[in-house]
């Protein structure tokens, strides 16, 4: 069967007092799109009226005279195709950022509304609270608002209810003196994650140029597919259409094992979370400053692998690391290990990780000086507290999923460790640790296997991380102050922001294994 050709239609932003322009122009290139053999055409987030309704939000302006429903409605039904646009919507005297989806007779099949609200967005927008899906011939389909795409909860809701694909319209912002190279982290890599831990299509339609004199858009519409490839995309600078093909019915990746009895506190009162609480329990300089090392290095045994590691450790206390990884084993006996390199350690508030086989499991042993002061063994998600902070390790895919990370999140933790089992591709494994790391604003150190290893700081930017061969260690700045503080930006906090009552779909049984097994 023949791939569903998807159309994004990238246009230039406008002021909220150029909405007929705006709308006008976005059609003209809609008919492109359609020329071109789109049966499905997408329109950036809030195309009507714009982005930025400051001044404009008032009920006497004339965009709210308006109701373009009925001209996209009567375009789809025109041009027999699929239609998504964003715009604002009036429900009950309130506005909120909407996503609706017409068919091709004009029917409205889907309407959604932005839940992460972005910087300002909340001074003229509600939140929605509801992740629906339309059916249509080609499959599920679900829709996301721009910032909806940094909360890990809102594709994988909509992944388990079975979406295969998820319209995402967008404004990404971005900053910089070049209009040809600028960027999102979410194009870079968070949205590539999404689709790839969720195994759907991901298409994006974002706008270009400068909105008010202070959102500059930065382009980049595409299509991802369930591995996180970019099948095609636009620049950053320039008005464009993209068509791109969606092989719809082709074998998607099957989801990880999930395990949601162990995430209930993603559907916990967010005041009662330790990630909550943190943001507001001080802490001295002298505990912010976690200086951080990941080892890695080959070995042939047990013996090589304590050899090593005696080696790795030592230099890393001479250098100053409150914190230290260590590659994981492959040999049973963690706690073995941790108690004969535990005394390296005495006379310091060191703190050492270390993983291996336990069983048909994996073990990760947390040790100072005084031997083993932690386990984690997947049965719990729950942070340690150590003299290095508030510590959370997963393994393999306990971090390929997004749960289990946001659940030791909201828990406190300050940094996750994550030992990758190197099965999948590394460049998409990168770019998930990095969007662990920002969706949910902590320190993430990752282990590609034996192979790699880096840190990912709350930004998600990566602070260190290994050449790609040899025995080397790698040491970053852990500031857990940085980690606490849950805004990302002024009226987006990746905690208090959270709606934990929408969030019941991920903690049932139902669709446990995923949607795509």
């Amino acid at each position: 069967m023949k791939g569903l050709k998807i159309g994004c239609v990238q246009p230039r932003a406008r002021n909220v007092s150029g909405w007929k322009e705006a709308l006008d122009r976005a059609l003209e290139l809609a008919d492109d799109a359609v020329a071109g053999g789109a049966e499905l055409v997408l329109l950036p987030e809030a195309l009507f009226p714009a982005y930025y309704l400051g001044g404009g939000e008032d009920s006497a302006a004339s965009w709210r005279k308006s109701d373009p429903r009925t001209v996209f409605s009567g375009y789809a039904a025109g041009k027999g195709i699929y239609l998504a646009a964003g715009l604002v919507l009036e429900d009950e005297g309130a506005l909120y950022n909407g996503a609706m989806l017409w068919g091709p007779d004009g029917r409205e099949l889907l309407r959604t509304f932005k839940s992460n609200l972005w910087h300002f967005d909340g001074r003229y927008v509600l939140p929605g609270n509801s992740f629906p899906l339309a059916v249509t011939e080609f499959g599920p389909v679900g829709m996301m608002v721009c910032a909806d795409g940094r909360i890990p909860e809102i594709s994988r809701i909509l992944a388990l209810k079975g979406a295969k694909l998820i319209l995402d319209l967008t404004n990404l912002t971005s900053t910089g003196r070049n209009r040809d190279t600028l960027s999102n982290p979410q194009l870079e890599y968070m949205l590539p994650a999404r689709a790839a831990e969720n195994g759907v299509w991901i298409a994006v339609a974002d706008k270009v140029g400068l909105e008010a004199e202070t959102v500059l858009n930065c382009g980049g519409s595409r299509l991802i597919d369930p591995l996180g490839n970019v099948v095609a995309s636009l620049g950053s600078s320039a008005e464009g259409i993209l068509v791109a093909e969606a092989d719809l019915n082709g074998p998607c990746p099957p989801m990880p094992d999930r395990t949601p009895k162990l995430y209930s506190i993603l559907t916990a009162d967010t005041v009662s979370t330790g990630a909550y609480l943190n943001q507001f329990d001080p802490l001295s300089a002298a505990e912010d400053e976690v200086f951080s090392a990941l080892c890695r290095f080959s070995f042939s045994g047990m013996e090589d692998y304590l050899e090593k590691a005696a080696r790795f450790l030592a230099r890393a206390l001479d250098q100053g690391n409150r914190l230290v990884c260590l590659p994981p084993m492959e040999e049973e006996g963690c706690s073995e290990v941790a108690e004969k390199l535990s005394g390296l350690l005495a006379g310091s508030d060191v703190v050492a990780v270390l993983n291996g086989p336990a069983g048909e499991g994996r073990d990760t042993v947390v040790f100072s000086a005084n031997g083993v002061i932690g386990r984690f063994s997947g049965d719990v998600l729950e942070p340690l507290d150590t003299p290095a902070g508030r510590i959370g390790t997963v393994w393999g895919d306990d971090g390929w999923n997004p749960e289990p990370v946001r659940c030791l999140m909201l828990g406190g933790s300050e940094a996750v460790v994550w030992y990758g089992d190197g099965k999948r591709l590394r460049d998409i494994s990168v770019k998930v640790a990095r969007t662990r790391a920002a969706e949910n604003r902590i320190f993430l150190l990752y282990f590609h296997g034996g192979e790699d290893a880096l840190v990912a700081g709350p930004s998600g930017a990566v602070l260190a991380e290994t050449l790609d061969e040899g025995d080397q260690a790698v040491s970053a700045m852990i500031r857990r102050s940085e980690s606490r503080g849950k805004t990302v930006v002024p009226g987006t906090n990746i905690v208090s922001g959270r709606l934990p009552s929408a969030y019941g779909g991920l903690v049932g049984e139902k669709g446990a294994n995923g949607s795509h097994d």
